[in-house]
């Protein structure tokens, strides 16, 4: 006896892309690394996602959808640009300040700016 499998609905379905009102809302954070040395992406983002996920907790930290934008580090001036939700802007930045080892160099980070587009980070 066999037994014919039938497709699923679900593979047939399109999924429609959420309206822009439903989109949770970003923020774009303008931030300098002030220390003796130089740092490369890779070292920053370590330190700063395991220091993060440290004071937020790993739930939240994917809750809060941080991101480094590798493609807007500065290596000269040493910038950088986070990305997060709106709900959890504050708390970022007051992690940020916070921040003060990378691989046992100390550091501070200045929050330059809080956007929400990455133009508008571009003024300053």
């Amino acid at each position: 006896m066999t037994q014919k499998t039938k497709k699923s609905p679900s593979t047939d379905i399109k999924l429609k892309p959420l309206s822009p009102t439903l989109r949770t809302k970003k923020r774009f954070i303008k931030v300098k690394i002030v220390s003796d040395n130089k740092f490369d992406f890779k070292q920053v983002s370590e330190s700063l996602i395991e220091q993060i996920i440290s004071y937020m907790g790993s739930v939240d930290f994917s809750k809060a959808g941080i991101w480094i934008l590798r493609d807007k580090f500065d290596f000269d001036n040493q910038l950088m640009i986070l990305k997060c939700s709106v709900k959890n802007k504050e708390k970022l930045i007051a992690i940020l300040t916070l921040f003060y080892e990378i691989e046992k160099n100390s550091v501070k980070l200045e929050v330059l700016k809080v956007s929400g587009t990455l133009k508008g980070l571009e003024n300053n």
